[in-house]
C-alpha cells in the first residue's frame, strides 16, 4: 500500500481523523525530502471571510506554482486564480484559474502551473459560500539548473541494486519498437535511498492524462517542467516519486517518469484505484481548450504500443480491471471495462486528460497498433498545420 497515493482525493472519499493525524507526521517527514536542484517554499493565504489571497510583487524566483490545503478529503468550494510577473520582462501574466479536483495526497491541492521564470505572484481564492479548507498557502518552485554534464540520452533500464528485485523484463511479443526515451538522470530526477519502486505484473492497459498546465512553454523547459512537477508530487502531494510513469512533450519527446526502470512494470500513482498493471502517460499541457500536437500524439501511440505489445496485448483492445479502493467512481473489488488505451477520466471524476486529447485516442491507438511503432500513412497533424511525424524522429535523435 502507497500511502498518499491510493488512498485520498479532494472529492467523495472521506478521511479519518487518524488518517489525518498520520499524514499530517509524513508531511513532517517529506518536508527534509526534495529534488536536488530544485527548490519549494511556501507562503501562507491570508483568509478573509469566504476569500482568500497572497501578493509579492518582488519575491524569490520560481517557475511553478501550485494552491494547497491542510484537507485532502476536504475540496476546495471556490475559484483560485494566480497570475505571475515574468524575470525576463517584468510584465504580470493574464489571470490563469487553476483546478482544483487533483488532490490526491496527504494535502489537497489544486492543478500546477508552469509560469516560467518569475520573480512577483498574486493568488485570489474566491470562495463559493462553503467555509474554505484550512491551512491554504501557496507553494512555489525553483526547479534548478539542468544537471551538469548530463546530456539527455536513452532512459536507462537497471534497476539499481538498492531497489531490490524486480521482475525480468518480458521479451518483445509484437514489432513495436522501443522509442527513445530521455533518462531521469538526464533530466534531474531526485533519486532517494530506500524508496524502492513497487512493480506489478505486467501492463495490462495504458490511462492517458494531461499535467493541466500551460501550453505556452518552451520544449528546451522541459526537464525543469518535471523537475517541478517532482518536487510538487513528493513535497506536496507527498508521494515517494513522479506519480507518472513517462511524461511527453508537445515536441513528442519522451520522458521517464517514476523509478525502476522503463522497461518494467512499475506501479505509478496516476489513476485512484487502478495504478497496478497499467501505465500512466502525461502529456505535458492543457487540452480541455487547446489540440494537442501531432508530435505528442504520435509520442504517446509509440510508447502505449511499445509497453503492450511487450505483453502480448492488442492497442486496439479492451480488458477488465478490479478496483483497488473506492474513488468515488468505482467501489473496491468492483470489475470494470476499458479500452486498452484509456483516458484518466473513465477510471475517475475528472476533465483529464481534456476533452480535445481525449477524443484523439481512437486516432492514438490505432497508431499503436501498426507493428511499425506507429507510423501510419495518415500523418497526424500540429493545431497549426503540418505534419509533425518527421519532427518527432529528429528530435528523438537530438534528446534520445
Amino acid at each position: 500500500m502507497i500511502i498518499g497515493e491510493n488512498r485520498v482525493r479532494t472529492r467523495s472519499i472521506v478521511v479519518s481523523a487518524a488518517t489525518a493525524a498520520l499524514t499530517t507526521g509524513i508531511v513532517g517527514l517529506l518536508a527534509a525530502r526534495g529534488v536536488p536542484g530544485a527548490a519549494l517554499r511556501t507562503e501562507p493565504l491570508r483568509v478573509s471571510g469566504s476569500g482568500a489571497s497572497f501578493e509579492d510583487a518582488d519575491t524569490a524566483g520560481f517557475s511553478m506554482l501550485a494552491v494547497s490545503w491542510n484537507e485532502p478529503g476536504h475540496a476546495l468550494d471556490g475559484e483560485i486564480r494566480v497570475r505571475t510577473k515574468s524575470v525576463a520582462t517584468g510584465a504580470w501574466s493574464p489571470w490563469t484559474v487553476l483546478g482544483t479536483e487533483r488532490g490526491e495526497g496527504v494535502r489537497g491541492v489544486s492543478e500546477p502551473l508552469w509560469a516560467g521564470p518569475s520573480d512577483g505572484v498574486e493568488v485570489k481564492v474566491a470562495g463559493h459560500g462553503g467555509a474554505l479548507p484550512a491551512g491554504l498557502r501557496l507553494d512555489l518552485v525553483d526547479p534548478g539548473a539542468d544537471p551538469a554534464g548530463a546530456g539527455p540520452g536513452a532512459g536507462d533500464d537497471t534497476v539499481p541494486a538498492a531497489f531490490g528485485a524486480a521482475p525480468a523484463v518480458p521479451a518483445a511479443r509484437s514489432a513495436a519498437a522501443r522509442p527513445d526515451i530521455v533518462s531521469r538522470s538526464a533530466w534531474g530526477a531526485r533519486e532517494q535511498p530506500g524508496d524502492d519502486p513497487v512493480y506489478g505484473k505486467e501492463v495490462k492497459a495504458v490511462f492517458v492524462h494531461h499535467t493541466a498546465q500551460t501550453n505556452a512553454y518552451d520544449c528546451t523547459d522541459s526537464a525543469a517542467l518535471l523537475r517541478g512537477l517532482q518536487e510538487l508530487h513528493v513535497r506536496t502531494n507527498g508521494w515517494k516519486d513522479l506519480g507518472y510513469n513517462f511524461v511527453v512533450d508537445k515536441c513528442g519527446t519522451v520522458f521517464e517518469g517514476r523509478r525502476g526502470g522503463a522497461d518494467r512494470p512499475v506501479t505509478g500513482a496516476h489513476t485512484l484505484g487502478f495504478n497496478t498493471d497499467t501505465m500512466g502517460i502525461a502529456v505535458i499541457g492543457e487540452y480541455s481548450s487547446q489540440e494537442p500536437s501531432g508530435a505528442a500524439m504520435n509520442a504517446v501511440a509509440r510508447l502505449a504500443g511499445w509497453k503492450l505489445g511487450r505483453y502480448g496485448y492488442d492497442p486496439q483492445g479492451s480488458v477488465t480491471l478490479t478496483s483497488g479502493l473506492d474513488n468515488g467512481t468505482f467501489r473496491t473489488g468492483q470489475g470494470a471495462r476499458f479500452e486498452r488505451i484509456s483516458g484518466h477520466r473513465d477510471a475517475f471524476s475528472t476533465e483529464c486528460p481534456g476533452t480535445l486529447l481525449y477524443r484523439r485516442l481512437p486516432d492514438i491507438r490505432s497508431r499503436a497498433a501498426d507493428p511499425l511503432g506507429g507510423s501510419l500513412t495518415g500523418p497526424l497533424t500540429d493545431p497549426l498545420g503540418g505534419s509533425l511525424d518527421g519532427l518527432v524522429g529528429s528530435l528523438a535523435g537530438q534528446r534520445g
